[in-house]
């Protein structure tokens, strides 16, 4: 049987695939989409259709938010699998992909199968998670990209700690082309970056913050495009 027709009017209609984006009606019977556009009804919806006024507010594809620090396992009472996948939801974002820096690191196929369960257990938006770039995120010993690859891990990252060593990232670089991945470098000079909480500059001063110098970001993007070139 089908269910009630709803129509979502007024709303700001987002297809970054498509690159649409303006004013219009989305036409939903159930669970499905069954039309959009902009004069759905020109003379106004048919009495079987139930209209929501979206007053201008956006209707998208689900988001997906690449950078996400879900503590669990080792941190539990911070954030888990069901508070941030509320969370997440409750703002429109549909599949995320947490970052390795829980304890233990995401650096094993153990923690990127207990990923994988809790996030069918959950089972409110999609859960994907990164490898991390080195064991323990230390920034030494590279981890088993093809082995956490194949266990589910979509790309690789050492979190907010960026790799340092520029041997150590020539190696990563040079491992990752062999299986074709995705390396997601944290972009900042650690040493220039230290204790710093904020860019450096006028309101850091006013503010009695420690600053980051702009200069600590492009100098790990320069030398990190070098390394790709070689």
């Amino acid at each position: 049987m089908t269910e009630q027709l709803r129509a979502y009017v007024n709303a700001r209609l987002l297809d970054p695939a498509s690159g649409l984006d303006q004013t219009g009606t989305v036409l939903i019977d159930g669970n499905k989409i069954v039309d959009t556009g902009p004069h759905l009804f020109p003379n106004g919806p048919p009495p079987n259709v139930q209209v929501i006024d979206c007053k201008g507010y956006c209707l998208a594809p689900g988001l997906i938010d690449m950078r996400v620090h879900l503590p669990e396992p080792g941190g539990e009472q911070k954030e888990s699998f069901e508070t941030a996948s509320a969370a997440a939801a409750a703002g429109g974002v549909t599949s995320l992909i947490c970052l390795p820096d829980t304890d233990p690191a995401i650096d094993n196929v153990s923690v990127i199968e207990f990923i994988a369960r809790r996030a069918r257990e959950t089972n409110i938006v999609k859960i994907y998670a990164y490898g991390a770039i080195t064991r323990g995120l230390e920034g030494t010993e590279l981890t088993e990209f093809g082995i956490l690859s194949e266990a589910g891990a979509l790309a690789f990252t050492d979190a907010t700690r960026a790799i340092a060593d520029t041997l150590v990232m020539r190696r990563v670089l040079s491992y990752a082309s062999t299986f074709d991945l995705l390396i997601v470098q944290h972009p900042e000079e650690p040493r220039l970056a230290r204790n710093g909480q904020m860019t450096e500059g006028e309101i850091a001063t006013r503010l009695g913050l420690a600053g980051i110098p702009a200069v600590a970001e492009v100098m790990m993007l320069e030398r990190d495009l070098r390394l790709v070139e070689l």
